[in-house]
């Protein structure tokens, strides 16, 4: 059994291919309203892949009111709230329990490497487009790539095979690296769409050689991280930027929401990183207080 810790749209993907795959999976849910709402849909979702409409069953329960053991759970849910998530079912997981992380940005993985020092934790990369018309429907909107490792460099646990019908994942040794990729590309994107409200096709007109000079730095910061290639990292921003030119960021979607962001999971992270280091990132730094003012001004978390 996978347990799926998280109801977003990264969730719910997980536990639609856990479905396809012939996984018996179990949906967490925060409280006995969500569970509740589950309930009075008779707990289906409805999945759409490729203009295909498919409807299944989920198995849901209330994350902390249930004591069964959990053997392997996959987070889903923002950095800010994975600590909290787990400690609501830190009764339920043993020394041989199995974590999985996909959460954008760095520092939340660390964090509950930290706190959950008795079970094995993975981290992993995920580009997937997936949307929610409602809590209950999801919309698969592009297949993207899932890099998956072991911060302590182990080979991958038997259980990602069983799953490979229908999750096409990849094993990195150096998952570390692999995320400070996304990280810079991230930064170098996203807080830009949430300043401007836009989306990432017009980073670079509204952005100038704010954007160039953001970077030069995160190169500087990947380097003294010892990630390689970092030679390639402008080519790969703007791939990104041109490949998702009608987007917009989750950033900018948790802007228009009034939701929190993880600005300080991501941008904040790799400031502060820098900071430890002792590498000069004002271009950085100029961008982590713009866009702080920017949601401080919106009445929203600046952390």
């Amino acid at each position: 059994m996978v347990h799926v810790l998280g109801a977003g749209s990264l969730g719910l993907l997980w536990i639609a291919r856990l479905q396809q795959a012939n996984q018996s999976c179990c949906l967490l849910l925060r409280n006995s309203s969500a569970l509740t709402q589950w309930q009075n849909n008779s707990n289906q979702l409805i999945f759409e892949h490729h203009g295909a409409r498919r409807v299944l069953p989920v198995t849901t329960e209330i994350a902390s009111q249930s004591t069964g053991p959990i053997d392997i759970v996959v987070v889903a849910t923002k950095a800010y709230a994975v600590i909290s998530a787990l400690e609501s079912i830190r009764h339920r997981l043993n020394p041989g329990s199995q974590i999985l992380l996909l959460q954008n940005g760095l520092g939340a993985q660390q964090e509950v490497s930290a706190a959950f020092a008795q079970q094995r934790v993975l981290y992993a990369s995920v580009t997937d487009g997936a949307w929610q018309p409602s809590p209950q429907h999801l919309v698969w909107a592009g297949q993207g790539k899932t890099v998956i490792g072991d911060p302590d460099q182990q080979p991958p646990p038997p259980w990602l095979e069983r799953i490979t019908s229908s999750i096409e994942w990849q094993w990195d040794n150096d998952i570390l690296a692999v995320l400070w990729r996304k990280l810079a590309i991230n930064c170098a994107i996203n807080p830009f769409t949430l300043l401007f409200d836009c989306v990432n096709g017009a980073v670079p007109s509204r952005a100038g050689d704010w954007l160039d000079r953001c970077i030069e730095e995160l190169q500087l910061l990947l380097a003294a991280q010892g990630v390689a290639d970092t030679n390639e990292l402008a080519k790969q921003i703007h791939d990104v930027i041109q490949r998702t030119a009608s987007n917009s960021s989750s950033m900018r979607q948790d802007l228009r929401a009034k939701r929190r962001t993880e600005l300080d999971y991501i941008l904040g992270y790799a400031c502060r990183q820098a900071q430890q280091r002792n590498i000069a990132v004002p271009a950085l730094t100029r961008l982590l207080q713009a866009t702080r003012q920017c949601l401080a001004d919106k009445n929203l978390p600046v952390d």
